[in-house]
């Protein structure tokens, strides 16, 4: 006995580990550990989660890059992987797939008023444009109208659009909110600056003068630069900058003096994450837009980021505009709609005015 005693006490003094016998029976290390919070802790791995993203057309090449750079963000943050399921296409189109059963996690829109119907039916809350800093838009855009290589209409403004000898590729206003902004900032500043009498026949001889009509902008963008359709194009600045990046030939483009701030709103789709669980990481993916590298990939991508640090290191990519108005300055996206592109409006009569020609 003194001899075991003896050897047991210099194990322990050596840092041997001595079982101990109990009335329970042994305690195995595997279950040690089980038992250690520590352990629980180092050894959990959060499991993948999906989001599905909804967007306008134009937005995929700006998702190419904002998505990875949240994924390795939000992977080295939580551990967690996120993947992403894409949808692009025209922004009206996106908001009737939702509503149709498309279970979106996300929304990217064009147009804030997109968001309405979203609302009236449940699937948004009321109070979104507020959840994120500029009533819930990362970045704006201005419109601009892109013409032939030595411009050889010599068109240098809204009103030139309405001359005779003109042909437009544009987009349809009943599903792209590209194409309502392109109305709007010429219409609008023909209004502001002459008047309504004035920017009716604006409106009138700019839909005369339109050669082909397709339903979004990337498709716009297309039938102008690669079908070579069209003297001219309306389209955001973003497009043709991201355009003029990835085409042999650069594409000139003119920033009318007047002109209107384009908002591009995103938010979660409540009734989807709330469903679905992921409201969570579905809303840090939108507050990551807002940050100091989502601004940068904005920049990078030709939009105007409202970070102005990001915006100043990209200056050089954006025209000058002398006059830049607001949604707001007429009257709301509401009143627009009502005036210009509900059905019989003076869009819909401008249409039929160009078939009687």
């Amino acid at each position: 006995m003194r001899r075991r005693s003896a050897l047991r006490a210099l194990l322990f003094s050596a840092g041997f580990l001595i079982p101990v016998c109990t009335q329970t029976g042994n305690i195995s290390r595997n279950q040690a550990l089980a038992t250690n919070p520590i352990q629980k802790i180092a050894t959990k791995s959060p499991q993948p989660v999906e989001l599905t993203l909804v967007a306008y057309g134009v937005a995929k090449a700006f998702y190419a890059k904002a998505i990875p750079a949240f994924q390795q963000e939000w992977k080295a943050k939580t551990g967690q992987d996120v993947k992403f399921k894409e949808s692009y296409g025209p922004s009206g189109a996106q908001t009737r797939a939702i509503l149709g059963g498309l279970q979106a996690d996300i929304l990217a829109q064009n147009l804030q008023s997109n968001l309405d119907p979203l609302v009236e039916k449940g699937f948004v809350r009321k109070d979104w444009s507020q959840r994120l800093p500029n009533q819930a838009s990362p970045a704006s855009t201005v419109m601009v109208i892109v013409t032939r290589p030595g411009n050889p209409k010599k068109i240098q403004d809204w009103k030139d659009l309405a001359h005779d000898g003109i042909s437009i590729v544009a987009i349809n206003p009943q599903t792209g909110g590209n194409a309502r902004w392109g109305v709007l900032a010429g219409y609008g500043s023909i209004l502001k600056s002459q008047g309504e009498q004035a920017a009716e026949n604006y409106l009138k001889g700019f839909v005369k003068n339109i050669k082909t009509m397709v339903s979004s902008g990337r498709e716009a963008t297309d039938a102008f630069v690669k079908n070579k359709i069209g003297d001219a194009l309306v389209t955001f600045e973003n497009e043709i900058i991201f355009a003029n990046k990835v085409i042999p030939e650069d594409y000139p483009y003119i920033v009318p003096a007047s002109n209107i701030q384009v908002d591009f709103p995103v938010t979660v789709v409540d009734k989807v994450v709330d469903q679905r669980g992921t409201r969570e990481v579905a809303e840090a993916f939108t507050k990551f837009l807002f940050s100091p590298k989502g601004q940068q990939i904005y920049a990078q991508s030709g939009y105007r980021p409202n970070d102005q640090q990001a915006y100043q290191q990209n200056a050089s990519q954006y025209k000058s505009v002398k006059t830049l108005y607001k949604i707001a300055d007429f009257g709301g996206w509401k009143l627009v709609n009502q005036k210009l592109f509900a059905d019989g409006a003076l869009f819909d009569n401008a249409q039929a005015a160009a078939r009687t020609r």
